[in-house]
């Protein structure tokens, strides 16, 4: 009895520790990040521990198997639901999902025991290899889960139903029907197991159909910018043009008018003649914030949006006519990153609103904005900033396609209050 649980408290061992790591792959912790990594490191381990000493002093296994739901999975949504990010049903998803993953190793372990009775360390040897193998698939499940763990903003609850049942039910079956009927249940697991699997391909499309969606109405929100920023260039261009025609019709008054102050001599009132006419002039000039009509737009656009918010703007823009890029893929991307800069830096109170616009065009064209921000900026593993916020990421990750369709080099860094994109092309 003392060797049967000290090898039930191993693969309990083994098993916690996989599945730890799995649940810790797929979370996204709160700020700092180090911090709740270890308090809830800390908390599960201490579950665990108080388990797995049931186990060794008390002969708990046995009600373990009945109960281990109440002891360590209830203990696990409740310390990931605390330390990580993101609440809710997305929790939940996450831990069904690694419990699920874990069933399919338990179910390799007790389908290999059963087939070899006589092997006392077979179930816990196969347990360990399923699980480091479900590790790496995991590892690569991860890039795509947390991206839906970004944007996707409902139907969590469905989806969590797909893992929960495929949990409870294969539990069941391994804890109850397969040790008396090994080969037809584990037929019946592997058949529940691939159900999952599709479900998941499917839960990848919706995925996928749910980031096109926000990225066309990404698209479509930037589409109606520029066309609205095209129409304000166009009405202040003609603004323009009308007032340079009333300037030209009175010019030649104003001739007259210095005709008669030169025969009069009067030098004061000449001077005053031609300042005026100076200040006129300059009225009616149009600000030009680069040559090419489409960057030009946009930045006016935005640069007056950021006025209306009282957000100071310092811009330096040296941008060439003859662009490297597609100007209106360029003007996609100062549209995203002045965007965020606005929303960032509308945030704070009045007098710490600024942003920070420059290109250079040589050596190579090099952009850089900048924005004061309030509260804490957290990167993931791509080095991009993430958010709580449905749906955010969108035009972080526009700019990060851009930058690799045109192998450029971009870095987002915040430090000192001021958050910074980078791009050189």
């Amino acid at each position: 009895m003392v060797y049967d649980n000290v090898m039930n408290a191993l693969m309990i061992l083994i098993t916690q520790g996989f599945l730890g790591s799995y649940v810790m792959m797929l979370t996204e912790f709160r700020e700092p990040v180090w911090k709740w990594k270890l308090r809830w490191y800390v908390v599960l381990s201490l579950v665990v521990g108080a388990n797995i000493l049931l186990i060794l002093c008390c002969d708990f296994w046995q009600i373990y198997t009945r109960v281990g739901i109440l002891t360590v999975t209830l203990p696990y949504v409740a310390t990931t639901l605390w330390c990580s990010r993101f609440k809710g049903l997305r929790v939940v998803f996450n831990i069904c999902t690694c419990l699920w993953l874990g069933c399919i190793g338990n179910a390799n372990g007790t389908l290999a025991h059963a087939l070899l009775p006589e092997n006392t360390w077979i179930h816990t040897l196969v347990r360990g290899v399923s699980y480091l193998a479900l590790y790496f698939v995991v590892r690569n499940f991860r890039p795509y889960y947390l991206q839906m763990l970004r944007f996707l903003d409902r139907g969590w609850g469905v989806l969590c139903l797909i893992p929960t049942t495929t949990f409870l039910v294969t539990i069941y079956l391994i804890n109850h029907l397969l040790q008396a009927s090994p080969l037809p249940i584990a037929i019946v697991i592997y058949g529940v197991a691939v159900i999952c699997t599709c479900s998941y391909c499917l839960m990848y499309l919706f995925f996928i159909r749910v980031q096109k969606e926000y990225e066309l109405k990404n698209s479509q929100e930037l589409m109606r910018v520029q066309i609205a920023a095209l129409e304000r260039q166009w009405d202040a261009n003609k603004k323009t043009e009308e007032a340079m025609r009333i300037g030209r019709h009175d010019m030649r008054h104003q001739w007259m008018k210095l005709s008669a102050l030169v025969e009069q001599g009067d030098k004061q009132a000449i001077l005053d003649l031609i300042g005026a006419a100076q200040r006129g002039l300059d009225e009616t000039d149009a600000k030009q914030w680069c040559q090419n009509p489409t960057l030009n737009a946009m930045f006016a656009f935005y640069f007056s949006l950021a006025e209306r918010e009282g957000i100071t703007v310092e811009s330096k823009l040296a941008i060439p006519s003859q662009l490297p890029v597609d100007a209106a893929e360029l003007s996609m991307v100062f549209a995203n990153a002045l965007k965020n800069a606005i929303k960032a830096a509308a945030a704070l109170p009045n007098g710490n609103r600024k942003i920070l616009c420059r290109c250079i065009d040589r050596p190579r064209l090099m952009l850089q904005v900048e924005n004061t921000y309030a509260g804490d900026i957290s990167f993931d593993s791509e080095g991009l900033p993430v958010s709580a916020e449905p749906g955010h990421g969108i035009g972080t990750r526009s700019i990060v396609a851009f930058c690799k369709k045109y192998d450029a080099f971009w870095e987002y860094q915040a430090e000192d209050g001021w958050f910074r994109l980078r791009i050189s092309l």
